[in-house]
């Protein structure tokens, strides 16, 4: 069962912002023989940082540009962009319901954890050696609001987790990288508690389907 004590608790630490709702796209208009180019800025004159199949799909797109005609995404290290006219809008499967996207990898550093999430589950793994292999038990939207922040529960044999995710600029603190989303995680296992912040995003080759 969901714990309306955590989700009043984890609410007041979600930043306010006015950051997008990331957008999910696939590549079209691209000949099977060629590739999208990923662009150091929104610009066809900048710098090719790689490229995207001409069937790529479950693309996480951050925010776009001023005009709209580029998008951002994350990019090895770093983030990079590509051009919109060649995505159109792609289905993801969802988390319980919500409108997070299944395979979503939420992360922290110091300390170091990650905890990824499925449609119906989600594993939990630490510095220290622990491994949650959790179910879902409940997801749920903030009262007023169409689709975030969304609280999410999980349980296993070995532990619990609850966490409230919304779309939010966040970073990482070591790398370039300028994450879409924001995860606030309390986990609860081997009779201890901890609370956790980090940020989250679709890794491009999950969000492949």
């Amino acid at each position: 069962m969901l714990s309306r004590s955590i989700a009043l608790c984890l609410c007041a630490a979600l930043p306010v912002s006015a950051f997008a709702d990331p957008g999910y796209y696939r590549v079209t208009g691209v000949a099977s023989d060629d590739t999208l180019n990923v662009r150091s800025d929104p610009s066809a004159g900048s710098a090719d940082l790689g490229d995207l199949p001409h069937d790529a799909t479950g693309i996480e797109v951050s925010e776009t540009d001023a005009s709209g005609k580029w998008g951002r995404i994350i990019w090895e290290e770093g983030n990079g962009w590509i051009a919109m006219r060649f995505l159109a809008p792609d289905a993801v499967a969802q988390v319980g319901g919500t409108a997070l996207p299944a395979g979503l990898l939420c992360s922290g550093t110091e300390p170091f954890w990650s905890m990824q999430m499925s449609n119906a589950s989600a594993t939990y793994s630490d510095t220290s050696g622990a491994v949650l292999a959790m179910t879902l038990q409940g997801a749920r939207v903030a009262e007023g609001r169409q689709n975030f922040p969304v609280q999410t529960g999980f349980a296993g044999t070995d532990g619990s987790a609850n966490a409230l995710i919304a779309p939010a600029l966040c970073s990482d603190g070591m790398s370039d990288r300028d994450y879409p989303w924001r995860v606030d995680l309390l986990i609860s296992a081997g009779g201890t508690g901890r609370y956790l912040v980090g940020c989250c995003n679709l890794p491009l080759e999950v969000g492949s389907h």
